[in-house]
């Protein structure tokens, strides 16, 4: 069970983020408020998030230790580990991403669908903390459903990320890939 929950988690929480950039082909938009979305969405996903992602890469860090070395520690060790030192610093990054503020609704709920993703993260850690205090393997169930729910909010993020690059003539850089991390990055022309 820890194994099928570690490769789980492991893969949801380890996202990586598309650049993007304005696209460069004389098709800019003249009109004031689809420039201020285009760079709303660059400021996003090319500076704010990666700029926050070393809280949580920490949390994922300790998280993937447990279950890749469990037995190298006692179980109230891990637990301490967990709740004192990746949760604190789970927390720190979501409080971070709910200081993160935009104008736009549109990117306000791109936003609040990434947020999502990241509390229902944040969730299955809480539940392994929880499974190892408690002893209970329906913790770790619970664990899973939350990464589950991580991974749908994830996919709704990056769908409306898709739409509105498209819609506000933003070229995306890159893919999305749930399996390895990498860096935003866009081209020349991103603001």
């Amino acid at each position: 069970m820890k194994k099928i929950l570690a490769l789980v988690l492991s893969l949801a929480m380890v996202l990586s983020f598309a650049g993007c950039g304005k696209k460069d082909e004389g098709e800019t938009s003249t009109e004031e408020g689809a420039v201020a979305v285009q760079e709303e969405i660059v400021q996003l996903v090319n500076v704010d998030l990666p700029g926050l992602a070393d809280k949580r890469d920490s949390a994922v860090a300790i998280y993937n230790d447990y279950f890749s070395d469990s037995a190298s520690k006692d179980s109230e060790t891990w637990k301490n580990q967990l709740e004192n030192e990746a949760l604190a610093s789970y927390n720190e990054y979501l409080e971070s991403l709910n200081n993160l503020n935009y104008e736009n609704a549109e990117v306000i709920n791109l936003r609040d669908l990434f947020i999502k993703s990241s509390e229902s993260q944040r969730d299955a850690i809480q539940y392994v903390v929880n499974a190892i205090s408690d002893v209970s393997t329906d913790n770790l169930d619970l664990a899973q459903e939350s990464i589950k729910d991580s991974e749908t909010y994830m996919k709704m993020y990056q769908e409306e990320l898709k739409s509105l690059c498209e819609k506000y003539n933003i070229t995306m850089i890159g893919e999305f890939n749930t399996s390895t991390e990498t860096d935003a990055a866009s081209s020349g022309d991103a603001e």
